[in-house]
């Protein structure tokens, strides 16, 4: 049965070679190709996909070909590329050896093999712009994209001038225990929202949370926040960055400071790198933000301060049992 054009075999991987046919008989027409080539797998079609032969190579790099009756039109196609073959009816009648000289191969075409990776990557390129789209879209009905350099801008220059008048000072001996707002804390966790499909690409999952986040839960922004690090979107996490200070969330200076340390520091910060990320992380402790308070206790740690390290560890852990874990 003939086979429509769109219908032409498609090369799936190499799975096909499982199921290639007999090795070449001593008197069989052949097409030569280049030595570095032997055992290269190929199909010798009809310009409508029917295949006549599929194969390797042989050990000096003969193609074995086939006639098929009132046909004058091949194709040669190989994982790197098909080739038009026109083969007149004399070529057929010459000695094996001479059928190479009569045949006229044309210019590389694209490979049903090639074709269908380019169409694989194009596909999973749309499916990933739409995905970060979805991630981000929705902030800009909220907040206008020029407002989230200003905002983050805001943050830096808050934690560069310390605490405010009606701060204790941040030192580790005397840093506060401080939970989250009432109406922060009672936001609905992840728990409620597909994360581990959200952190498998799932477009649902990504859907899912992005209206989570337009409906106004903090958690599932900052769960955002985290694919877009993962997938090293910066642009995107800083607009989420953007959004949560703008909704005087806590967590948004910690986030801030994980976009730093992740993607660069902030060129115009007169602050040492390192001590503007610790800086944004205890702004965002001292505001009641568990996974900060243990990222600050983490960094008193390694300081030698273990007291207070300890102490400020189980208030996060208080607040959020998961970091015990």
């Amino acid at each position: 049965m003939t086979r429509k054009p769109q219908d032409r075999p498609r090369l799936r991987g190499w799975g096909w070679l499982l199921l290639a046919g007999p090795a070449m008989a001593a008197d069989e027409p052949y097409l030569q190709l280049e030595a570095r080539l032997a055992s290269e797998p190929y199909q010798w079609t009809l310009p409508d996909g029917e295949v006549v032969r599929k194969a390797l190579a042989d050990d000096a790099a003969r193609i074995a070909v086939e006639r098929r009756d009132g046909h004058d039109e091949y194709v040669l196609e190989l994982l790197w590329g098909r080739f038009p073959v026109h083969v007149p009816p004399r070529c057929w009648q010459l000695p094996a050896a001479s059928f190479k000289d009569c045949a006229t191969v044309g210019p590389r075409e694209e490979s049903a093999f090639q074709h269908e990776q380019r169409e694989t990557l194009h596909s999973r390129s749309e499916a990933r712009r739409q995905i970060r789209n979805t991630r981000v879209a929705w902030v800009f009905d909220e907040l206008h994209s020029d407002k989230v350099a200003n905002l983050l801008e805001q943050a830096i220059a808050d934690v560069r001038a310390g605490p405010g008048p009606a701060e204790r000072p941040w030192a580790p001996d005397t840093f506060p225990c401080v939970r989250l707002p009432a109406e922060l804390a009672a936001a609905p966790s992840q728990q409620s929202l597909p994360y581990a499909k959200l952190n498998e690409g799932d477009a649902d999952a990504v859907a899912t949370y992005a209206q989570a986040a337009r409906d106004g839960n903090w958690r599932a922004g900052a769960g955002l926040f985290g694919t877009m690090m993962a997938d090293e979107d910066w642009e995107s996490a800083q607009v989420i960055v953007g959004w949560l200070l703008h909704k005087r969330v806590p967590a948004g200076y910690n986030k801030l400071a994980d976009l730093l340390a992740a993607a660069g520091q902030y060129d115009g910060a007169s602050m040492d790198p390192q001590a503007l990320t610790l800086a944004l992380r205890m702004r965002a402790a001292s505001l009641g933000d568990p996974l900060a308070q243990y990222a600050v206790a983490e960094a008193w740690t390694k300081a030698g301060h273990q007291d207070a390290a300890e102490r400020l560890r189980a208030c996060a852990i208080e607040q959020n049992p998961a970091l015990a874990r």
